[in-house]
């Protein structure tokens, strides 16, 4: 499909020549008769004519039109891979690629503009897939048939002697080529002077076999183009030889051979049954059936059926070459004697649906989940590699076993073969028939075993595209109607989903879809009611776009701290000494929501943000009932909140360390209140006197703790480690005894004095 110039030289001769007044220079030759001359639109003419016309099928698989052909050079991209085609060898090299990988048709792709050349020559630029469409789509409307002769090619350079109305010699026109062929002969039909044509003998004629004959005559050359299909090379283009293996062993096939091309009288049926393994059981030649080799061998005339031992007609015929093949059928020609040849046609097992290029076809799609009814393979795969690799994985694990498989076809079915596998191979490994068959479900038997494989063509894909939905997201409306949302959260499945993605967020779809204008700062985003979208794309590049509904609500800020009754508590033994507060504990589970919490000792210092106390965590009182004042601001919003502040005497009613180990070690102990909730009552302590450990279990958790007593001063401390459990560990850490008797003890935690245990103890 090279761009070739167009020879338009002969129409100025024929102008030229036509009107010359110079008649010294004409030669006066003999006036050619009938037999030599070329007649515009006659029966040779339209031969020479389709013989030239360019062959436009020849690129058939990049275009998918035979009407017309793609100019080189061209680029394509094929996978996003882009491919410059320059030559003629460029071309058959990047169908050859494309037959032996496997490639969506849909990914190949013409860089534009691109110029087609039609069947006539005729050039046209297209500038899009849209433009390219259309002409494919007339061609293909039109049909087909474009009265192109492609098996025979003449052997350039040819030669015309043109003569006038007087019978003078006006000039020799030479032909390079195909295009100026085509033009010449188009010229003879438009030329209206009185112009007689005659083609110079000899001429060479080459098939596309190989062969090239010489012809002297106009008689003898319409009868070497119209007799050309005969000798062409068969298009065996098609019969891979992988293909064609995995074809013979699928099914028994009937087999017909004729001698001297004598296509009307067949021998046969024979019955040719083809094994993976190289044999092939061959009935109805020998009295009783017999077992030989088979190979396929590409060579350099074709791809080569070689059977080792093939009697017929008391001569053994070895080599063949497979000149068609299609799913159920196959021809061959023996390749040391002309004119005998074989038909194979394929006779399956007509009770059984699937075939085994069908089977062999439906493995390769997804991975299988795999049940030989016991639940031992319930977690794992198969996954058939086009190789004859097998791999079973196990759930999400990117190892897995490895070993091969292979389809075979007889009499009995078709097999599927399990071997060399590093685990299992004494319950996988082996043959196993197909006995039941649909597109995605298998039923395997090995003896008295039986598999049932299950197709799983969930991708990874799929599986990242349905970790997410429709979203919807509420926030506290503020400053200008609008709020602040997270939109990384955890709401919205970006932390959960275990599988990898690229998110992005978008104000609208367009930019979505074409990934733009990503919104950057997620984590604290501002907006109205409103909507965005989400769009999340896979490791493959393949993506999908959510959409995420914010909606804005009017909201108490401020309900969290009024919902505390805000007390903190400690004991006294000396009403000289200063007592120190944790002033933050008072509001600690609001603290982190609000932007800005200050204490005060005053409440004019808290209205106007002065004298904040500097070090709350510490802070140090000497009276026995006081406030402070806590200053919160939040959206630049103001609220003052009090803190009470008790010093209270705790001395438990005289109960010393010794006191309370002897009571806690003597009976069990449980919760009845926590916080004055019974939520924890169900548990039981037993504590030991010896190792220090406690025992604290329900009906149905048992948990082994830890558990010391302290006396730093009045105050007896109880310490509690090591508890882990549901709610139970929040009792972890150290307690006031602030509260004794025999039968129950109140305990207060020291560093917030707002958290109360209650013990009560029982000794049946």
């Amino acid at each position: 499909m090279k761009t070739i110039k167009s020879y338009l030289f002969s129409i100025v001769l024929f102008a030229l020549f036509a009107f010359t007044s110079c008649q010294d220079e004409i030669t006066d030759i003999e006036l050619p008769n009938d037999q030599e001359t070329l007649v515009p639109n006659s029966a040779l003419v339209n031969l020479m004519s389709s013989t030239a016309t360019l062959d436009g099928s020849t690129d058939d698989f990049l275009d998918n039109a035979s009407c017309f052909s793609v100019d080189l050079p061209v680029t394509v991209l094929v996978s996003d891979i882009t491919i410059v085609i320059e030559t003629e060898e460029d071309l058959q090299e990047l169908e050859a690629l494309l037959n032996n990988v496997s490639v969506d048709e849909d990914a190949l792709d013409f860089i534009f503009p691109i110029t087609i050349i039609f069947n006539d020559y005729n050039q046209v630029v297209i500038a899009n897939s849209e433009a390219l469409h259309t002409f494919i789509e007339e061609c293909a409307s039109n049909g087909s048939d474009t009265d192109n002769i492609s098996c025979a090619d003449f052997v350039y350079p040819i030669s015309f002697s043109v003569f006038n109305s007087g019978f003078n010699l006006v000039d020799t026109i030479t032909i390079e080529n195909d295009q100026a062929l085509y033009v010449f002969l188009n010229t003879l039909e438009e030329d209206d002077n009185a112009l007689i044509v005659s083609l110079n003998f000899p001429v060479s004629i080459a098939y596309t076999n190989g062969d090239v004959i010489a012809v002297n005559t106009n008689e003898e050359l319409a009868e070497a183009i119209e007799n050309a299909e005969q000798y062409c090379q068969d298009d065996n283009d098609n019969c891979i030889e992988d293909e064609v293996a995995l074809n013979l062993v699928e099914c028994p096939w009937e087999v017909y051979l004729y001698t001297n091309n004598d296509l009307e009288n067949l021998d046969g049926p024979l019955q040719f049954t083809f094994s993976n393994d190289g044999n092939v059981l061959i009935e109805g030649v020998l009295e009783n059936p017999y077992t030989t080799t088979w190979s396929l061998d590409l060579t350099d005339v074709g791809l080569v059926l070689h059977i080792e031992s093939l009697y017929y007609y008391e001569a053994q015929l070895g080599n063949w070459l497979v000149v068609a093949c299609e799913s159920e059928n196959i021809s061959l020609e023996y390749i040391a004697v002309d004119g005998t040849g074989m038909f194979l046609e394929q006779n399956c097992n007509p009770d059984f649906n699937c075939s085994i290029t069908d089977i062999s076809d439906i493995l390769q799609e997804c991975p299988w989940d795999f049940s030989d009814a016991t639940g031992n393979y319930d977690n794992y795969q198969l996954i058939f590699n086009a190789n004859g690799e097998l791999l079973i994985s196990e759930g999400m694990a990117t190892s897995a076993i490895g070993g091969a498989w292979s389809l075979s076809s007889t009499d009995q079915g078709v097999f599927i073969t399990l071997s060399d596998l590093t685990a299992f191979q004494n319950d996988l490994g082996g043959e196993w028939l197909i006995v039941e068959c649909d597109d995605d479900r298998l039923e395997l038997v090995k003896g008295n075993q039986s598999l049932v494989l299950e197709q799983d063509c969930e991708n990874d894909d799929d599986l990242v595209f349905n970790c997410f939905g429709v979203f919807e997201l509420v926030a506290c409306i503020g400053p200008n109607l609008e709020a602040e949302f997270n939109l990384s959260a955890d709401t919205i499945g970006l932390i959960d989903c275990q599988y990898s993605f690229t998110p992005s967020f978008h104000v609208t779809q367009l930019d979505a879809e074409a990934n733009t204008n990503a919104i950057v700062d997620t984590e604290s985003y501002w907006a109205a009611t409103s909507e965005i979208y989400l769009r999340i794309e896979a490791e493959s590049g393949n993506f999908e776009i959510y959409s995420i509904f914010l909606n804005t609500t009017e909201c108490n800020y401020f309900e969290c701290f009024e919902s505390f009754d805000a007390i903190l508590e400690t004991c006294y033994t000396d009403a000289a000494v200063l007592y120190e507060f944790n002033l933050p504990l008072a509001f600690s589970n609001c603290i982190p929501t609000a932007d800005e919490v200050t204490y005060h000792i005053t409440q004019s210092d808290a209205d106007a943000a002065m004298n904040a106390i500097i070090n709350p965590e510490n802070y140090q009182t000497a009276e026995l009932n006081s406030f402070i004042y806590t200053r919160v601001e939040i959206n630049g919003e103001v609220e003052i909140f009090l803190i009470q502040l008790l010093v209270n005497n705790c001395s438990a009613g005289n109960c010393t360390e010794g006191d309370v180990d002897g009571i806690l070690t003597e009976c069990l102990w449980h919760i009845t209140s926590y916080n004055g909730s019974d939520n924890l009552s169900d548990y039981n302590f037993n504590f030991e006197d010896t190792t220090g450990g406690v025992v604290i279990y329900n009906d149905t958790i048992t948990i082994d703790a830890n558990w010391s007593t302290s006396q730093p001063n009045d105050l007896v401390v109880i310490e509690f480690s090591n508890v882990a459990g549901p709610n139970i560990q929040a009792i972890n850490g150290s307690w006031y005894v602030v509260e004794c008797t025999a039968a129950q003890l109140v305990l207060h935690n020291i560093n917030d004095s707002n958290n109360e245990i209650v013990l009560d103890r029982t000794c049946e």
